[in-house]
């Protein structure tokens, strides 16, 4: 049985989450979700072909090493390279996995720690606009799970029987495709500004993360078009989502400084199944933000910068919304969901 590594246990801060609303705010129009057309241009996603299968197998840099050929430990197949992060299948999940040199652990179950960890005490929080203050809302009644505290965040990590029973986050992530308040309807960050983390410390992220087929719906880009089609055309339809899973990840800091991706997974090839996701800190998207109006940075700008917090929330394929390109938008535009069932077994920086 494998557990949480304990580490630092810090305040949980309260941020400002400026794209989504965190903590129960509004979302507001942000450059995300302005026509597509502009929010294009500074995405980091690209599409994730179907062709994810991977033949021969490699142990990772963090996988423990072992004498006996009779020992079984965790391994990734070769990597699937795309133009900012590579994903790699993993075998005999949560197996003698050990921690490994020149990495911190924001999140991650090693040899030897304890079960079903609370995250408050990692400074982990979350938000779910459904069963908030704004759960009257009425398009929260178009969420496929009618409990709504399905979204919730979980402020304790749960074994997980499908990677040899370590410590998981879990989370069905949602995204809205029409309108940009609370766009982000549900997330969660970890602050970790005490650690004196800088964006120049970090030469990668990894997410070992698994679509759970079970309440992941992703509406396809045919009905999409079909919905939307008295409002936009199917270029724009294309150009916003692939019908795909998107995970949204944001380092940002005190001053709205920020770096951000989001990487794109197949559903149709990699549900049920665990997969590593390695991001170059060099391919995320810097920028600092004020009033909704983003001013590009280059990570040699940040490099000096602390790292407030890490956000993650679920995505489109641009990142976008439809509100953007509807003039003039109304209520009466229909809303209709992304929701991602998410495992995550590790978020972890791996240090230059």
């Amino acid at each position: 049985m494998q557990s949480l590594i304990k580490t630092c246990a810090l305040p949980i801060v309260l941020l400002s989450l400026t794209a989504c609303g965190g903590g129960g705010g509004s979302d507001n129009p942000t450059p995300t979700s302005t026509p597509i057309s502009s929010s294009l241009a500074a995405s980091s996603v690209v599409a994730v072909s179907s062709a994810e299968a991977a033949s021969s197998s490699i142990a990772p840099a963090s996988s423990s090493s072992s004498s006996s050929s009779a020992a079984i430990t965790e391994s990734t197949q070769t990597p699937v390279n795309y133009t900012n992060y590579s994903v790699a299948t993993i075998d005999n999940c949560g197996q003698g996995i050990a921690k490994g040199d020149k990495t911190f652990s924001l999140f991650a179950d090693y040899d030897g720690g304890v079960q079903n960890q609370s995250l408050s005490s990692l400074s982990f929080s979350g938000w779910n606009h459904s069963n908030n203050e704004n759960k009257n809302r009425p398009e929260w009644a178009l969420l496929k799970v009618s409990t709504h505290a399905t979204y919730d965040f979980a402020t304790s990590a749960k074994v997980n029987d499908s990677c040899n029973g370590v410590d998981t986050i879990n989370m069905v992530l949602v995204k809205k495709i029409n309108d940009w308040d609370m766009q982000h309807a549900n997330g969660f960050e970890r602050n970790i500004l005490a650690l004196a983390y800088e964006f120049g410390d970090i030469e990668n992220l990894v997410f070992d993360v698994k679509i759970n087929s079970a309440k992941t719906s992703i509406p396809s880009v045919a009905s999409l078009k079909t919905t939307y089609a008295s409002y936009v055309n199917d270029a724009t339809i294309d150009a916003l989502e692939d019908g795909k899973v998107n995970i949204g990840i944001t380092l940002g800091d005190a001053t709205n400084q920020n770096g951000a991706i989001i990487f794109q997974l197949d559903q149709t090839t990699l549900s049920d199944q665990w997969v590593r996701v390695t991001i170059p800190m060099n391919k995320l998207s810097f920028y600092q933000e004020i009033n909704y109006n983003r001013t590009t940075k280059t990570l040699a700008e940040l490099s000096n910068v602390l790292i407030n917090r890490i956000l993650v929330v679920g995505e489109t394929k641009s990142g976008a919304v439809l509100r953007g390109n509807i003039n003039p938008w109304t209520t009466s535009v229909p809303e209709t969901f992304k929701e991602m069932d998410l495992s995550f077994k590790k978020i972890e920086f791996q240090l230059k």
